[in-house]
C-alpha cells in the first residue's frame, strides 16, 4: 500500500504530472496489471519511488535520476494507499475499477470525508460507486 502510495505522490510531485493523467498512465502500463496480480517484484521488490519512474519510463517519459526520498501524506499518497487496499479487499483491476466509476479523481475527492475514517469506510463507499455502475460496460 505504501509503495502505491508513493508511487502515486511522486507522479504529481517528482515527474510534475496532474494526477489524472500519471494515473492514466499507470492503467496503460505493465506495472497496473503487475501490481495487481501480487507480482512481488512490483509489490515489495522496487520503492514507490521506482514504481513511479517504471510508469514514467513505460509511458515513454523521461526518468529523473534526483529524488530525495520524501513524499508528501496528501490527497495523491492517501488515494495510493486506499486503492492498493482496495484491489487487494476486491481482487478487482486497477482498470476495472476505473471503467466502473472508481477513477482518481473520485477517490481524490473522497480524501476529505473519508482519509482519517478506518478503510473499511472507504471500501464500502467504493462498493457503491462500483454497483452502481456495474451495468456500465
Amino acid at each position: 500500500m505504501r509503495n502505491l502510495a508513493v508511487m502515486m505522490d511522486c507522479g504529481v510531485r517528482k515527474y510534475g504530472y496532474p494526477i489524472e493523467e500519471f494515473y492514466q498512465k499507470f492503467l496503460s502500463c505493465d506495472v497496473s496489471r503487475q501490481f495487481a496480480a501480487g507480482n512481488p517484484r512490483y509489490l515489495v521488490g522496487m520503492s514507490g519511488a521506482e514504481l513511479a519512474d517504471s510508469v514514467v519510463e513505460a509511458s515513454g517519459g523521461t526518468v529523473l535520476k534526483e529524488n530525495d526520498g520524501t513524499y508528501t501524506v496528501g490527497p495523491e499518497y492517501w488515494a495510493g494507499w486506499v486503492l492498493a487496499y482496495y484491489q487487494w479487499l476486491s481482487c478487482r483491476s486497477f482498470a476495472y475499477m476505473h471503467r466502473k466509476g472508481l477513477g482518481i479523481n473520485e477517490v481524490v475527492a473522497m480524501y476529505y470525508p473519508l482519509h482519517e475514517a478506518d478503510l473499511s469506510k472507504f471500501a464500502d463507499s467504493a462498493d457503491a460507486i462500483i454497483k452502481r455502475n456495474f451495468s456500465v460496460k
